[in-house]
């Protein structure tokens, strides 16, 4: 299993904070960096200076289907192809499209014949139908917010499509969104808002969360409000004081072929909190440790 980081730019870094970062990513022997994107350019432009300051192959997870044309993707994923000599993946997800299953069959086909054929791509999955459309058509399978046990659900269908359609699975590739703070009720709170905003904020990764077995959870929370359970915030993440987080995450990150930090910030801006994340996860302290 290969290790990852990726910064979001919602946490407020600074541009400068951000590639120091990447830096420190790299000799912390971390094997790539990620960003999520906008329906814009932004992200293929992030990925570019990151590979330029750090020499790490980067990616995007994910592109909005729903945003733009495939054509648009297309044209910025080829700048960031050859401007990093080859090193970079897109990532696409459906985002707010309607029927996705049908529409991101139609939606893949448009991008493969505008991008360089040996350019990877990777799509965003959550439910039977995107997992299955992924171990058809795609690179890898880019999950989120998956629990050990939905890794290796998840991995069962994208293999079983894969093999049905007679070619080599894809690579299977999750987020795993961390938080480390001196205070652990900090990287708790932070975590549990994390969580939040998508399990209660947007239907299909609702029912992604009630697939692992939190629909009662979920209904509390909306009817009564208070605190997510451990077991609720075990699934979602890692979070904990400097020396806690790590088992967490190597737990989540069991069954996945790259396992990626999705660096969480305490306080928007804090560069000394992404730092943390970055060292706790490190694959240079697991080869120290082992």
């Amino acid at each position: 299993m290969q290790v990852g980081f990726s910064i979001d730019p919602r946490q407020g870094l600074a541009e400068t904070d951000e590639l120091e970062l990447v830096r420190l990513g790299a000799r912390l022997g971390y094997a790539s960096a990620w960003t999520p994107a906008g329906p814009d350019e932004a992200a293929f432009d992030r990925c570019i200076a990151w590979h330029r300051a750090s020499g790490l192959p980067t990616g995007i997870s994910v592109v909005p289907a729903s945003g733009r044309p495939a054509a648009f993707y297309a044209e910025h994923a080829r700048r960031a192809w050859e401007a990093t000599g080859g090193a970079f993946v897109l990532g696409v997800g459906s985002g707010r499209m309607e029927r996705p299953g049908e529409g991101m069959r139609r939606y893949l086909a448009e991008l493969a014949e505008r991008l360089p054929e040996d350019l990877p791509v990777y799509v965003a999955a959550l439910g039977p139908v995107m997992l299955r459309l992924a171990g058809e058509l795609a690179d890898g399978v880019a999950l989120n917010w998956c629990s050990p046990e939905q890794v290796r659900w998840s991995r069962e269908l994208v293999l079983a499509a894969a093999a049905a359609a007679g070619r080599t699975p894809p690579a299977v590739v999750s987020y795993i969104r961390t938080c480390v703070d001196p205070d652990p009720a900090a990287a708790r709170s932070t975590l549990s808002r994390a969580a939040l905003e998508y399990a209660l904020g947007i239907p299909a990764y609702r029912r992604h969360f009630e697939r692992m077995g939190f629909a009662s959870e979920l209904r509390r929370l909306e009817e009564r409000g208070g605190d997510p359970s451990d077991a609720f915030l075990s699934a979602a993440g890692a979070h904990g004081a400097p020396g806690s987080a790590r088992p967490r995450f190597q737990a989540l990150a069991e069954g996945l072929d790259l396992a990626i930090v999705r660096v969480l910030v305490t306080r928007p801006g804090d560069a000394r909190s992404a730092r943390r994340a970055l060292e706790e996860c490190a694959p240079a302290a697991e080869a120290a440790g082992g």
